[in-house]
Order: structure tokens, then sequence, then C-alpha cells
């Protein structure tokens, strides 16, 4: 469980992390407002089994009271303020402290005296145990009803839609909604308390009925920390939540995700960073982190690792060092909501920024070739796995040049790339040069300008292998941005492995090996096509057990 208490506001919600409190509110006039306030001293007790429910309801009960009467616009009366400049106390904590002990008073009275009084009126007769049934069935009763009396409160409307998108949010975080948790214990608490009926000194009974109700608030926690996700259990409890709930609207919703945010951005280290609250020229990382978020949300594109790319290349740090920053200009924010909208519409991250990462190396990427993807790098480890120095190399089918220059890189062999594309054969070597490795690159369609000389120990391809009737019904991000020409492999997709495994033969050396890459469901068919001119032909799955890469061997 991640080590963060949340509570609602009237107009916001707040947050409470071992290293700092975290408040994000809507003013008047509907800007969001983010400040983090660092702790003086560390709450290392947040996560410590049966004290962290005390220490949630102690916050809990205080912000309670805090954001009811020290978040008020209305001014503070002069006696209030005298009494706070005499004692150099916060006048906040002042009507915080009074209202608390006035609630306390009137609970005494409400949940005490008169449930006791009403049971000897109804039960006058009864025994002892069915009075102190009829005393917690009363107890429980009228604390129900001063709540849901409480829920229809207009001023209460924006408290529980906060609460209620505090809710949804809190499955994530495996942590509980205070509401819920205060309503059950203080039924549960009293509920015990009533049964129990402690007949001793009246001031120890204080203590004791302290003691014990600290104890079941305790419990109380773990026990729901528990049985919360158990769906039955939730059914039960409908009727106390449906206390404390009203429908979120956007606002709300949106407030809750900058918080969790912020919250899980507080926990990294940001000490080097200035505290304080956004202004007009920047934005709060974690807003900008949001409101970029719902943009891929509603395009259904949203991966976590994606948004981090595009702010961390947007803002030249490293992913590491995103986290630590707080605040962001408005220029960095709109540059990136741009390279974000352009992601919503299915623009893959390669072509938006102009290279891609393959194994270990960079390389330049456009609209000319495909972007490299990960599982290729199987083929590369393949390949390397039996390379001997000074063996010779043939990619067909280059593109970026991706294969053959991690080859090239990672090994001692003479490398020679083909492609049919000029345009790709440019960028290829571009990406060469900027890797400071050698690789021979033609231009050709498949072997037709090779030397009728030329022999190679590896031939090494990752050719066009979608079906053509695919093509439509790839991804857009796929079709709209990759070469075309890179990814049709005609009618069933094997059309280029049956040229290049035909003619092969003649460009392998004694016992050269030959290596490809496939598509999901084709490896079946290519080793077919090798048995009439090659044998231990071995087929290897990708890191998504996906029968990924076909090895062969000239007989």
């Amino acid at each position: 469980m991640k080590n963060y208490l949340m509570y609602p506001s009237f107009n916001g919600i707040m947050g409470i992390t071992k290293n700092n409190n975290v408040s994000v509110s809507v003013k008047n006039t509907g800007q969001i407002d983010i400040n983090v306030i660092k702790s003086k001293k560390k709450l290392n007790i947040l996560n410590k089994f049966m004290l962290r429910g005390l220490v949630f309801l102690f916050f809990g009960l205080y912000y309670t009271f805090y954001n009811i009467f020290g978040f008020s616009s209305r001014e503070e009366s002069k006696n209030i303020k005298k009494i706070t400049n005499s004692l150099n106390i916060s006048s906040k904590n002042v009507i915080v402290f009074i209202m608390l002990i006035l609630t306390m008073l009137l609970s005494f009275f409400v949940f005490g005296f008169l449930p006791l009084k009403l049971s000897y009126v109804l039960s006058p007769n009864f025994n002892v145990l069915v009075k102190r049934l009829i005393i917690a069935f009363i107890k429980i009763s009228l604390i129900y009803l001063t709540f849901l009396l409480i829920k229809f409160i207009p001023y209460m409307k924006n408290y529980y839609m906060f609460n209620t998108a505090l809710k949804l949010k809190q499955k994530e975080f495996n942590t509980l909604n205070f509401l819920e948790y205060f309503i059950c214990s203080v039924l549960l608490s009293n509920i015990v308390l009533s049964i129990l009926g402690l007949s001793i000194n009246y001031w120890y009974s204080i203590f004791v009925n302290l003691f014990i109700t600290a104890v079941v608030f305790s419990f109380n926690y773990e026990l729901l920390l528990q049985i919360q996700n158990i769906k039955w259990l939730n059914c039960i409890f409908l009727p106390i939540f449906y206390l404390f709930y009203e429908k979120p609207s956007h606002l709300e919703l949106k407030c809750v995700n900058i918080l969790t945010n912020e919250l899980e951005l507080s926990n990294s280290k940001r000490d080097n960073m200035q505290e304080g609250k956004t202004n007009e020229e920047k934005i709060s990382f974690s807003e900008a982190y949001v409101l970029t978020k719902e943009i891929l949300e509603k395009a259904g594109k949203f991966e976590k690792s994606d948004l981090d790319y595009i702010f961390a290349e947007v803002l030249n740090k490293s992913r590491a060092e995103v986290k630590l920053i707080k605040y962001i200009s408005r220029s960095d924010f709109n540059k990136i909501k741009k390279f974000v909208v352009r992601r919503s519409n299915g623009e893959p991250l390669t072509k938006m920024f102009g290279y891609a990462s393959f194994y270990g190396l960079d390389f330049i990427v456009n609209k000319d070739v495909l972007s490299p993807r990960m599982d290729t790098e199987r083929l590369v480890e393949e390949v390397l796995k039996n390379l001997t120095p000074k063996q010779n190399v043939l990619d067909i089918g280059t593109g970026s040049g991706a294969i053959a220059i991690a080859i090239a890189k990672n090994s001692k062999a003479k490398v020679t790339a083909l492609d049919i594309s000029i345009s790709a054969l440019e960028i290829a070597k571009r990406n060469a040069k900027k890797n400071n490795v050698k690789v021979k690159f033609i231009k050709s369609n498949l072997f037709d300008s090779l030397s009728k000389f030329a022999k190679f120990d590896v031939i090494v391809s990752n050719p066009p292998y979608i079906p053509t009737k695919d093509i439509n019904s790839l991804d857009d991000e796929v079709k709209n941005y990759d070469p075309i020409i890179a990814l049709d492999g005609g009618e069933n997709g094997l059309d280029f492995y049956v040229k290049i495994i035909e003619q092969a033969p003649k460009k392998l050396k004694k016992n050269g090996k030959i290596y490809f890459e496939v598509g999901i469901g084709q490896a079946l068919s290519i080793k077919k096509l090798l048995q009439k001119n090659f044998k231990d032909i071995r087929i290897v799955k990708d890191y998504n057990k996906i029968a990924r890469v076909v090895v062969a061997t000239l007989n």
C-alpha cells in the first residue's frame, strides 16, 4: 500500500505523504491551484500496522474542521485575531480547536445521554443485554440520521463531489476513503461500547472508553483495507456509502488526478526545486501531465511510457529528471500539448521526434523507413550469438539500417546491406555515420545488383510480411506512417520469403546460415519453404513467447 493519506474539502482535496502536504483547490475563477508544503517532520508511521488507522483519523478530523472553518472566506472576528496574535498561533487552528470541542460536547449529549434515556423509556422491564442492544440501535440510528440530514445541506454538495472523485481514484492506491472509514468506525465503536456497558468509576470510564474506541478505530482500519475490494461486502455497505457521495464533474476528477500525480512526484527527490504556488507564466507539472493524459485517454491512445517520453523530449531531460520538475513554462506546455495531439491522432513517437532506439543505439527515422521494433532485437541477438569474427553478413531490405548497423557495432563482421529505396539508403548511411560503423550499402532489388561472385556467411532479413488484404486493418500509426513498401508481403505475406529462399543458396557459402524475422503464425510456413535446401531449421520465440525468428543452415 502506498503511504498516502487523502481527504476531500469543499473546494478541493488534500494529500499527505511522509515528506509533503499537497493541496489541490479550485479558485472562484475556476483556476486550479496547487500548493506543496514540505513536512517539518517526516511521518514514518503512515504505514505502521494498527497505528496508521489513528494517524488517518487524526489528520482526517483536523482537515475536515480546518476545511469547514479554516478556509472560509468570511472575515475573522476581532476577538479571534487578538487571541491568535497574543499566542502567536494561526487563527484557523484556534477555530478548528474550538469547533472540535463544541462538536465533542454535542456528540456526548446526542449520542451518549439521549440514547441512554430513550432506552429506559422504551424498555423499562427488559434484561440488561436487550437494553444495551436497544441503546446501540438508537445510537447508530441517530448517527445515521444526522449524517443523512447533513447530506441534503446544499453547502455539502461540493464536499461530497470531491469525496466521490477521490473514492474512484483511491481504488488504484489501495487506500481508504476517510468518510467511509470514519462513519463505519463510529458505528462499530458505539455498538461495542453499548454492549460492554462498563460500570466503573466515571472518570475511569472516560479513559477506558477512549482506549476501546481507539482500538476499534485501529482494528476497523485494518479490516476495511482487507475487505474493500470484496464486491458483495461493498453492496452491504451501500446505505452507509450513500451518505457521502455526489456524482463528480470533470473538474473534481481532474483535481484528484492532479493530486495523485503530485503525491507520486513528491516521493521523488525534488528538494532542489522551488516550492510554492503556480503563477500566470507557469503551470504545475502535475496539472500539465493530467491535462495531456486526458487528451490521450479520450483518443484511446494513452500509454504512460509514451507521455513520459514526450515530456522528457520536449524538456530535454531524462525520464528520471522529469520527475524532479514541479513547474514548466506555458510555452513548453504548449509544445508538449502539440505533440500529445499528434500522438492522439495515431502518429508514432519515433516519427514525431525523428529517431528511434534499437539495440542500445539511436537511429534517424522518417516516412521513408520503417521504425525499428523491439521484436527485431531478437533477430539481431540470434545472429550475434553464432557469428564469428570477419564473417560476411548480408542484410536484405535494410530500411533504416538498424539490423546491419547493430550487427556491425557489436561484432567484427563485414556487413553489406541492400534496399530498393534510395531514400531509405540515404537514411541508413546517415545512421551508420551517426553510430560510427562501416556498412556497405547497395541499391538493389533483393540480390539483383550483387556481383554474381559475391558469397556470404550469413544472410539476415526482416522483409515485408503483412498480407496485402490486412494492410488496411493495421493500426493507424503503422499504415499511415510507415512506408507501404516495407509492409506489404503480397497475397499471403510470404512473397519475399519465397524469392529470398529460392536465390539464397547461390549467395551463401558452405554451411552458411540464413535468419528471418517472421510475422505471427508464419514460422511453420517459412520452415516448410526452407526444408528443400536448408537443414537444422530452428524457430525462436521472442520475449512475448511468439515465434519470431527462423534460423536455418545451408545443406
